[in-house]
């Protein structure tokens, strides 16, 4: 009984080997192949991207208001209004917005002397608004700026170009 299971482990360990050493070799004809389909010299992005996209900058809207005028009801729908068929046109231009409607000022800091002090409310009441973009040329951010209709209901739009902070320190 014993020559017979071990006949049977070793046909069972040949077979096994066998199938083995089979995915074994396929395993690594399917890397060499990998391997060797590689290109020799990797491209970057800026090898790839077509030569007439540009890269796109960061660019913020910031929006101060100017009036102590209360809207009407009426005057308020016209803004809103107005504001999305802006937001629309752009939108239609291929930039995506990211606006950033700000509330009360939580806190207001700065320093005198040596020591730091507190002061109520905001440092700039009119700052009210943000709206975060990108565009591949300023000249587009500026037009941006000067197409909103806010500029119509007593606020000023100043456009900013930014950067990512982080990015500059992995630099």
């Amino acid at each position: 009984m014993r020559d017979h299971l071990r006949s049977a482990r070793i046909s069972t360990w040949r077979g096994f080997t066998q199938r083995n050493v089979g995915s074994l070799f396929s395993f690594a004809l399917l890397v060499y192949t990998a391997v060797l389909c590689q290109p020799i010299h990797p491209q970057t992005a800026a090898q790839t991207a077509s030569p007439q996209e540009k890269p796109m900058k960061h660019y913020a809207l910031i929006f101060h208001s100017n009036s102590n005028h209360t809207f009407t009801p009426k005057e308020l729908g016209q803004r809103q209004v107005e504001i999305a068929a802006w937001a629309k046109q752009v939108t239609d231009m291929g930039i995506t917005l990211d606006p950033r409607a700000l509330g009360e000022t939580a806190a207001n800091f700065s320093v005198e002397g040596d020591k730091i002090v507190s002061h109520e409310g905001s440092s700039d009441p009119t700052f009210r608004n943000l709206v975060f973009f990108e565009s591949p040329s300023r000249d587009q951010a500026v037009n941006i700026a000067r197409i909103h209709p806010g500029l119509h209901y007593g606020s000023t739009v100043e456009v900013r170009e930014w950067t990512d902070p982080r990015a500059i320190a992995v630099k």
